[in-house]
This record gives structure tokens, C-alpha cells and sequence, in this order.
């Protein structure tokens, strides 16, 4: 991934500042932003002379600094940004973000720039291990800025704060002081041809792709899985239309494997094609997951459209992204309550936790008609006289609500309609997930359904928990009792830390600390931890707040609506779906383990009193919540397990301590 413009510090300071500049304008076109020419090239015009002066002062106040490298706007794809210029000593790289012209320090500013040193030290492939300082240089800085004190040894330093005059000094000062920390050498070339392997949230995947680039350029190797997966579901879409099939065909994978992610590289695949050759258009039952999906794409779109001159409204926008990011109950009520005997515009769709589709009593209740939703969504694509393709992304261990049979029921509705074939990975049939222990699916789909095998439909690798590919085995063994395992595994999660708090306060203290950046935090208790009220939790985020959900994704830190704000939590039907960097998951009384017992106790508070559950459906959803909780976080969480008040009934102290104990013998630090 090259940067714009590349030199040592000594050519850059004698070469020709109008070259330089020409050079910058012919990548910047390269890379698709023509439309911004104008601005960006007047931007660079200012500030290549601040640039050139500061590093000039370095170059006279130490020769050495001549060979060290610098790169001018090096790309960061994931972020859709540039880093301004980074300089590249032999033991520390300088991300330095230039605000021209600004007096004040801006706090978005200051985590912006932090971003791109995190950025750079999780995707950047040269970068995990190497000691960065991430500097914000407001270069008309009018007063001094109160700098917390260095702390050299951590791998990003805190964000140091200059003026244009003082930012030679600022760099050497830093070097200097920090060379005793880092025992390596940092050759600045090879370091530039190393890769950049980013993952992307579900978030920025969907604004990059909808924003007309690459998805591979915001994906990561590891994850080639998730493309070669995507590539297979687009061919057997095209030979489902070229040989006129009616065909069903099923993506299976672990929580934050990057089924969405599939989904949405799907449609963006085929978002050029007629209805003819199979345009796709995306659905899903998750109302959250929907609507900041929908928001976030309107927001980046409309901002774009302001950057471009472009007079765009965001209720327009809205509108008309709703053709393409779909709720599925508008769809359905679209061809079943508008439209009745007409096919849809789309020839396929991709169906989004399709396990969670809902059974014949819900189909009754919603729109009169005795079918589960894949009998409901079949018989309309079915109208098509040529040839439909259903996409089903299912997820393991995410039936989270009553009226949710899991897989079983798509395979019941193909016995009723034998004109359909699936193509399906085996442990859409079998009920596996790929780990030991573990049913993915109530009972699969029956044996009696003709199934053609594809194991190329199967995402076996997590990418949501980038720092550890085994966080999904750790939650699977602490649900199913199996601690020992659970520990073993929990020293292979390398950097992606798990600890338990006893209290709310140190919660929101922990993850405040580890939320740098732009990075995302926010807290998430079930629907039925009713008595979290106790400890000052009784604001949840309900799927009727839609305004509220797309906030409490979407704004950034400093807004009280945030999820980064730490006041309401998020249950398990607005989170599930979604992701943020760290959680904070607020363990509850309906999901307990008894003193001097064993296994977990599944339990509904009625009136004053928890209530043992024995419904073995209703015990499977308690248990999915919390499956759900504990792979939400991409880096890390913080489970607070409360304390309990020996005068309260239904906050008995020894119950939340023998979840407290059963937790550390599964490897949680505490």
C-alpha cells in the first residue's frame, strides 16, 4: 500500500516543492477522488511550505535525521483517510497530522489521530510490534497544551500536541528520550512495501462498498474464506439463472465470521446487473441492524455528496437506499398485502439470520396466512417463472426468541415446495458448528431434503475478534460447562483480554481506558436482567427506539446518546448483529450458577421471585443471549459480575459469586 509520495528527509527537503505537489495530485486522481482535485490541491499548497520548514530545522539540528524515511499522505483504507506525514526514525515511527491554520486543539482531532497509530499497529503487517508516537500539530497553536506526561513504553504513546514552530523540537525531543525503549531497527522501506490487511466493522464494509470501492481493499488475507465464500454464492446465483433453477442457497459460520459482510459483498457484486442476470437486493429481520446500516449509509453518503458540490437531501437519500437494505417484513408485506401476484424486481435476495425466520403461528398473527416466513418468502419468489435464488446467512447459535425454530423449518417448507433445491455446507444438515460440543442448528434440516453439498458456503473463521481467532471456541466451552477446556483456550487469546469486574463503576473505568481512538465501547444486558436496575442499570435500549439505536451505534464520543457514554446498555435484540470494539456485558440473574452447584440455572424473575425455566426452547434463547454478548466485541471485554445484596431476594450474593468463580476457572483475569 504506497504512499503518496516517499523520500528521505534530505531528498524531500531538496526536491522541488511543485513536483512534489505534482506527484500528489497524479496518486490522488489515481486513486478516484478527481471530484476533490481543486481543494485538496490548494490544501497541499499550504501546507507542503509548513512541512518543508520543519523539517529542514530537523535536518540542521541533527545531520542523522537525513536518512530516516518520510511519506506523505500514506492511505489507511479501512478508515477511507490519509496520514497527513509520517516520519520513520530507525526506532519510532511519527504520525503527524496537520491541522493548518487551526489556534485550538479540537478533541476530535486528538483521537483521530491516535486512530491512525491503532490503525496502523492491528492491520498494518510491519507495524504490530513497533513503538509509535501519534503527534496533532495545530499549526497557529496560540497557547501552550497541557501534555500528559510520556509514557515511552507503551507501543502508542498518548497523543503529543504542537504548533508549526515547535515540531522539529517535538520530534527530536521524542526520539531522543525514547530510543532506549525499542531494541530493533526500522528500515523505512521495507516497512512501506509491507502490507495493510485491515478488518473492516460491519459499519465501515458497507459505507466503503456502497461507496463505489473495493471491498478487498478494506479485508485482510486471513479472511479470504469470506471472499472466496462471497465469489461462490455469486457463481451458483448465476448458474441457478443460466440453467432457469429455483434455488435455496445457505452460508453458514461462527459468530463474527462476516456473514453480513458476505451478504453485503454480494450485492455489491451484482449491483451492476439487470434484473435479467440477478440483481440482488439485501433483507433482514434484525430491525437495529437495518436501520444503522441504512443511517450510516446515508450519513457517508450524504457528507460525500456535500464534499462533491452536490445537493443531495438526506431524506432522499434515505428513500432510496431502502430499495436496497431491506427489512424483511416490508418485503413481505409489500407482495403479500400490495402486490399479490406479481414477482419482486429481484430475481435473488440475501436473507440475513435466516435462522431466526419466523414459524407458522408468527406467519398467522403477521400476515393471516398459516406458513412459516421461508414458506412465506419461497412462495413469493416463486413467482418468478424463470428462475429466483434465496441467499440464507445463518448464524450459529443465535435464536435468540420464541417463534425462532432455527433451520429446520426451511428445510420443512422445501419438502412443500419440491420445485426448490438447496446448496448448503454439511452442517446446515447436520447441526454442527465445527467445534467440539456444539449444536449449530435446532435438529438442521431434515435428512429427507435433497441437499447439494458445498463446503465453500461455510465461514469457519472468526474475523470480528481480529486479535484472536479463538475467542468463539472460549465462549462455546464456557456455555457448555466445559471450564477446563475454557482456560486451555484462554491462553491462546493472545491480546484480546477478558476481565471481571465486581463492580459497574470499575467497569465503565476499564473500558473507558482501553477505548482509544475512534473505537467504539458501550455496555449490553439481557432483557431479562431485570434486576441490574440495582446497580444503576435500568435504561436499555428497546427496538422501538430506532432514532435512539442509530445514535447509540453511530455518534461519536462526547455525545451522551453514544454507546461510548457507558448510561444504557443495548439487550440482546439491539445488539445482536452489530458489533462494537469492546463490551462491557452485564452479567444478570437470569443466567446464573447456584453456590456448591453445578451447571448454569436458567431463571424469570415473576413478581419478587426467580423462577426456575424448564421449557428446553426458552432455556436454548437465555442461552443464545448470552452467546450473542460475548462475541459482540472486536478487541476485548470486561464481564461485571455484581456483587449482590445478602438483604435483597433476588440478588442473593452467592449466586453471583459462583458465576464470579465459574468465570476465573474458564481463565478470566480478574
Amino acid at each position: 500500500m504506497p504512499a503518496y509520495y516517499k523520500n528521505t528527509l534530505r531528498g524531500f527537503i531538496s526536491e522541488n516543492q511543485k513536483i512534489i505537489n505534482n506527484d500528489l495530485i497524479s496518486h490522488y486522481t489515481r486513486d478516484g477522488f478527481y471530484q476533490l482535485l481543486g481543494t485538496q490541491s490548494k490544501s497541499w499548497e499550504d501546507s507542503l511550505p509548513i512541512i518543508y520548514d520543519a523539517l529542514a530545522e530537523l535536518y540542521h539540528c541533527d545531520k542523522s535525521t537525513g536518512e530516516w524515511g518520510l511519506l506523505l499522505e500514506y492511505p489507511l483504507y479501512r478508515l477511507r483517510k490519509r496520514i497527513d506525514l509520517m516520519i520513520i526514525s530507525p526506532n519510532r515511527l511519527f504520525i503527524i497530522e496537520l491541522k493548518v491554520g487551526a489556534t485550538e486543539v479540537g478533541s476530535i482531532d486528538l483521537r483521530q489521530a491516535e486512530e491512525y497509530a491503532l490503525d496502523l499497529r492491528d492491520f498494518h503487517r510491519a507495524s504490530h510490534d513497533l513503538p509509535m508516537s501519534p503527534i496533532l500539530c495545530c499549526t497557529n497553536l496560540k497557547k501552550n497544551y497541557m501534555q500528559t506526561i510520556p509514557d515511552y513504553n507503551l507501543q502508542v504513546q498518548p497523543v503529543c500536541v504542537t504548533s508549526r514552530s515547535n515540531l522539529a523540537e517535538l520530534i527530536l525531543k521524542i526520539n531522543s528520550q525514547a530510543s532506549n525503549c525499542f531494541g530493533g531497527f526500522i528500515d523505512w522501506e521495507s516497512w512501506e512495501r509491507a502490507s495493510y490487511e485491515p478488518v473492516p466493522t460491519i459499519i465501515e464494509a458497507a459505507t466503503t462498498i456502497f461507496a463505489g470501492h473495493s471491498v478487498e481493499d478494506i479485508t485482510r488475507s486471513e479472511a479470504e474464506n469470506l471472499h472466496s465464500c462471497s465469489q461462490e454464492v455469486v457463481r451458483l446465483i448465476h448458474e441457478a439463472r443460466d440453467m432457469g433453477k429455483k434455488r435455496i442457497i445457505v452460508v453458514t459460520g461462527v459468530p463474527g465470521a462476516g456473514k453480513t459482510l458476505a451478504g453485503l459483498h454480494v450485492v455489491h457484486q451484482t449491483k451492476d446487473e439487470s434484473n435479467s442476470a440477478g440483481r440482488v437486493i439485501y433483507l433482514s429481520g434484525n430491525t437495529p441492524l437495518v436501520l444503522v446500516i441504512r443511517e450510516a449509509l446515508a450519513q457517508d453518503e450524504y457528507n460525500r455528496c456535500k464534499a462533491n458540490g452536490e445537493k443531495k437531501t438526506i431524506g432522499g437519500i434515505r428513500h432510496k437506499l431502502k430499495s436496497r437494505i431491506q427489512h424483511i417484513n416490508d418485503f413481505l408485506k409489500q407482495y403479500y398485502l400490495h402486490t399479490l401476484n406479481e414477482p419482486p424486481f429481484e430475481n435473488a435476495i440475501v436473507f440475513d439470520e435466516a435462522q431466526r425466520a419466523w414459524d407458522h403461528k408468527h406467519g398467522k398473527d403477521k400476515f393471516g396466512r398459516d406458513a412459516s416466513e421461508p414458506e412465506l418468502i419461497m412462495n413469493i419468489m416463486e413467482r418468478h417463472q424463470n428462475w429466483a435464488a434465496i441467499v440464507c446467512l445463518v448464524g450459529a447459535g443465535q435464536e435468540i426468541n420464541v417463534g425462532e425454530p432455527g433451520m429446520q423449518q426451511w428445510g420443512d417448507a422445501l419438502i412443500k415446495n419440491p420445485a426448490w433445491e438447496m446448496v448448503a455446507p454439511p452442517n446446515a444438515v447436520d447441526g454442527s458448528s465445527g467445534t467440539a460440543g456444539t449444536a449449530l442448528f435446532k435438529g438442521g434440516v431434515p435428512n429427507s431434503v435433497r441437499v447439494l453439498y458445498n463446503d465453500a458456503l461455510r465461514l469457519n473463521v472468526p474475523i470480528r475478534s481480529y486479535r484472536s481467532e479463538r475467542v468463539s471456541e472460549w465462549v462455546d466451552a464456557v456455555l457448555e460447562d466445559r471450564p477446563d477446556v475454557a482456560r486451555e483456550i484462554s491462553i491462546q487469546l493472545g491480546d484480546y483480554p477478558i476481565t471481571l469486574v465486581r463492580s459497574i463503576n470499575e467497569c465503565r473505568k476499564m473500558l473507558k481506558t482501553h477505548t482509544r481512538g475512534i473505537r467504539r465501547c458501550g455496555l449490553l444486558a439481557s432483557a431479562g436482567a431485570v434486576r441490574l436496575v440495582a446497580e444503576g442499570l435500568g435504561v436499555s435500549l428497546t427496538v422501538q427506539e430506532k432514532d435512539k439505536i442509530a445514535h447509540w451505534y453511530l455518534k461519536p464520543h462526547g455525545d451522551y446518546r453514544s454507546s461510548n457514554s457507558l448510561e444504557v446498555t443495548a439487550n440482546e435484540y439491539t445488539s445482536q448483529g452489530l458489533e462494537l470494539d469492546f463490551t462491557g456485558i452485564c452479567w444478570g440473574g437470569d443466567f446464573v450458577r447456584e453456590a456448591g452447584g453445578t451447571g448454569w440455572c436458567f431463571r424469570r424473575l415473576h413478581k419478587t421471585t426467580w423462577q426456575n425455566v424448564r421449557d428446553q426452547n426458552t432455556r436454548r434463547y437465555i442461552l443464545n443471549k448470552y452467546r450473542v454478548f460475548l462475541t459482540r466485541a472486536r478487541e476485548g471485554m470486561v464481564l461485571f459480575v455484581p456483587e449482590g445484596d445478602s438483604g435483597d431476594s433476588t440478588r442473593v450474593p452467592g449466586t453471583y459469586d459462583a458465576i464470579a468463580s465459574y468465570l476465573k476457572d474458564c481463565g478470566v483475569a480478574f
